[in-house]
């Protein structure tokens, strides 16, 4: 009887070896834990290439550094990959590039017939031209599900409820054992940063902070935040930019139940520089509103400052379901005590403008 207990334990303790070795921890992915990383795709035919990597429309330093990042990634890993752009980079993304010596990447304006690999973006309407008619192979995204993109084969998906898409690339070099050099630990860094604020967002997560303490180290940057403010600093200048194009930096587009609603998203410096800019661009709204062709607009401004935000908003319905969904009101204006992430923005709007459509009978 002892040794049928012996035994029954010993294939418990075994059982459990098998179970959890292969869930090997992140802290622990810099060990030889050799995993056949390319396993994950043998069912994509990824083709000779190129495969183009590509984030939304207009790009932001998460869309551009990550596609720099992933597609080293592929690269490494045998697959002809190469990144790309929808649109001109913004001067935070630029500030990134110059300061950790990449070029920009060659711009992609029509993806009709290309191999494609989607990053930070899950809808046809935040994709380049042509993206209905590409041959999408991957989707790596931190976003909510909104997207209408479709495929003829399986493709790999891969979405996690983090602060920035490059988290994920960052977990997937360690996945594959690939290691990081400088420049692209640089890139993901930027991108980090950039999506959470400094890790300020509350949309930054455990796994974000994690990344950026290993970035940070392999990225050789001294000071984390004197980094992220210079970045800023760039963006948030605004230099030689006219009031549309302040407004159309950083935007994306979305529609719900027959609604389309576009969502801009500006930095300022201080709270002085954040109230001029809600001057400055709501004035602009409210004169070209009716030539823009969305039924809502969102203008969520925020200073580094303070970390104070506000959301202006802009056509039918628009305050009513900003005010559902957030909280103190003044005028056209929502006023938010901390800045949130436009991610957050959409996903407490949406359901919002959703029970608006349906009194319209949309």
């Amino acid at each position: 009887m002892k040794k049928q207990h012996q035994s029954v334990l010993l294939y418990c303790v075994l059982f459990l070896i098998w179970f959890f070795i292969p869930y090997t921890s992140v802290e622990g992915a810099d060990r030889n834990d050799k995993i056949n990383y390319p396993a994950y795709m043998q069912g994509i035919d990824y083709g000779n290439g190129p495969i183009y990597v590509i984030g939304h429309r207009p790009p932001d330093s998460d869309s551009v550094c990550t596609a720099i990042a992933y597609a080293n990634l592929k690269r490494k890993l045998g697959i002809n990959a190469e990144a790309r752009i929808t649109s001109a980079i913004n001067a935070e993304t630029a500030y990134a590039l110059k300061y950790f010596d990449f070029q920009e990447p060659p711009l992609l304006d029509n993806a009709a017939s290309k191999n494609i690999i989607l990053v930070d973006h899950n809808s046809f309407a935040q994709a380049v031209s042509g993206m209905d008619k590409a041959n999408i192979l991957e989707i790596i995204d931190h976003h909510n599900f909104i997207g209408d993109v479709k495929t003829a084969a399986p493709a790999y998906y891969r979405n996690l409820p983090i602060g920035c898409t490059s988290t994920i690339v960052w977990l997937e070099y360690r996945e594959a054992n690939v290691p990081i050099e400088k420049g692209m630990a640089g890139m993901m860094l930027s991108a980090i940063l950039s999506d959470t604020d400094n890790l300020q967002s509350t949309t930054t997560t455990d796994l974000d902070r994690q990344a950026a303490a290993d970035l940070v180290k392999k990225a050789n940057v001294k000071d984390r935040t004197a980094y992220f403010l210079a970045m800023e600093e760039e963006f948030a200048a605004y230099r030689n930019m006219s009031d549309k194009d302040v407004f159309y930096s950083d935007y994306k587009e979305f529609t719900v139940n027959g609604i389309s609603y576009g969502c801009a998203t500006v930095v300022a410096l201080t709270p002085e520089k954040r109230q001029a800019l809600e001057q400055r661009l709501g004035d602009w709204v409210m004169k070209n509103f009716n030539t823009q062709k969305m039924d809502m607009l969102f203008l969520k401004i925020h200073d580094l400052e303070t970390y104070s935000a506000t959301i202006s908003c802009y056509g039918p319905g628009s305050v009513g379901c900003a005010a559902k969904a957030f909280a103190t009101v003044d005028g056209n204006k929502i006023i938010l005590g901390k800045n949130i992430s436009r991610k957050k923005v959409v996903r407490l709007l949406q359901p919002q403008i959703e029970k608006w459509a349906a009194t319209q009978g949309k």
